[in-house]
């Protein structure tokens, strides 16, 4: 981790190793941000406050139900944060249809939010909402 002071406002540089199991050919998009970044292994600048890193599942249709990506790990600045994930990302699924309906038709509830949901089975968006300076951020998880 690198820290740079450059007048207001702080920031850092920091590093991302994204571990992904792909199964079939879904597409996959990963964004810090609003900035989409082009591999699971990046280094970037950000500045000191609230981030958001997102990952984009979509391309399963109910003409290719094999595509699945699998969160395996996500390692920041050297640190795995695993357990960070099971707490505190979530996933917001977008459920196809028509099972999406047959479901709600027998009374089962699916779930707008999923927390800690590492197997994107779904189109769907993931995201892991943390913060810079990212030492202080784990240091709140230990």
């Amino acid at each position: 981790m690198k820290i740079l002071c450059s007048g207001n406002p702080m920031n850092e540089t920091i590093t991302f190793d994204i571990n992904l199991s792909v199964v079939g050919n879904p597409i996959i998009d990963i964004f810090v941000d609003d900035r989409k970044l082009d591999s699971t292994k990046f280094t970037i600048p950000l500045d000191f406050g609230k981030h958001n890193l997102r990952i984009i599942h979509s391309g399963k249709t109910n003409q290719t139900p094999e595509n699945f990506v699998k969160i395996n790990s996500v390692t920041i600045d050297g640190v795995n944060i695993r357990d960070i994930l099971y707490t505190d990302s979530f996933n917001i699924p977008e459920y196809p249809e028509p099972w999406a309906t047959q479901q709600q038709e027998q009374g089962i509830e699916l779930e707008e939010r999923v927390l800690g949901q590492t197997e994107l089975t779904f189109n769907c968006e993931w995201c892991l909402p943390f913060t810079s300076p990212f030492f202080e951020f784990v240091m709140k998880h230990v």
